[in-house]
């Protein structure tokens, strides 16, 4: 519920941040719902955490509009984070992509090997 308000706010609100292709990935609420850290991506990683970064220093501003549309108790302070998960995960695909050629040469030489055996 937080997340699709959090989403709404950010679309509809905050109208002096450039999002470009920056997305809200997770929302994690403390249990006592006194913090939220809202981690975001982006197609551009620098783009991103500079959108991560104007988010931060208007969390205040943020917070008090997201008050308004939901109805909680309490309303958590906001806390941006970038998500470099996507960017990890495509480093190691790539690290893995190029280790494969390898691994099927070397087992194609054992295939041969066996063969002259």
């Amino acid at each position: 519920m937080l997340r699709e308000a959090l989403v709404e706010v950010l679309r509809h609100d905050v109208k002096d941040v450039d999002l470009g292709l920056a997305s809200v990935n997770e929302v994690e609420v403390s249990p006592d719902l006194h913090l939220a850290r809202i981690f975001m991506s982006g197609f551009k990683e620098e783009e991103t955490q500079e959108v991560v970064r104007a988010l931060q220093q208007r969390a205040p501003r943020i917070r008090s509009l997201l008050g308004k549309r939901i109805h909680l108790r309490y309303t958590p302070e906001l806390d941006f984070r970038y998500d470099d998960t996507s960017a990890r995960a495509g480093r190691i695909e790539s690290l893995l992509h190029d280790l494969k050629p390898n691994d099927d040469k070397h087992t194609d030489d054992d295939t041969d090997n066996d063969h002259e055996s």
